[in-house]
């Protein structure tokens, strides 16, 4: 199912977009990206938890659609948020380390998914689903200082 990398390429475009436009205005570069792409990112999690919460394949669908289509297009943002962050001397370093990051996650969450459609068999799918919605909600965590 293409819809939500074709919704994340569309989301992609608006939040660039919408993220330009805030900074032309004076809005800085850390908060429109982080409050902008913050929000997506909610917005996606809450899809993926309400799955469980609605009956029939369309909504299920749609929540599918919803969920991984606004939490996709997230990472551009991630990517030009710590470049702006870093220290020009600490950029490489930084980046390598989120790319490192998402490879990982990248690898481990196959053989996560595969284990609960395993034990569990279609509860599995939700179950995974929840668990990606838990982890994008834990992404827009305000980390305190």
């Amino acid at each position: 199912m293409a819809r939500p990398w074709a919704l994340s390429a569309l989301v992609l475009l608006v939040q660039g977009g919408l993220t330009g436009w805030l900074m032309r205005r004076g809005v800085g570069g850390r908060w429109a990206r982080g409050r902008v792409g913050g929000s997506l990112l909610l917005l996606g999690a809450a899809a993926c938890l309400a799955l469980p919460l609605v009956d029939g394949a369309g909504a299920k669908t749609a929540l599918l659609v919803v969920g991984f289509g606004l939490g996709g297009a997230f990472p551009t943002v991630a990517v030009t948020t710590v470049a702006e962050l870093a220290p020009p001397a600490r950029r490489g370093g930084a980046l390598g380390t989120m790319n490192a990051t998402v490879t990982t996650a990248g690898i481990i969450a196959p053989a996560v998914v595969g284990q609960l459609v395993d034990s569990w068999g279609v509860t599995g799918y939700e179950s995974a689903v929840l668990l990606s919605g838990c982890s994008a909600a834990g992404g827009c965590a305000r980390p305190s200082l």
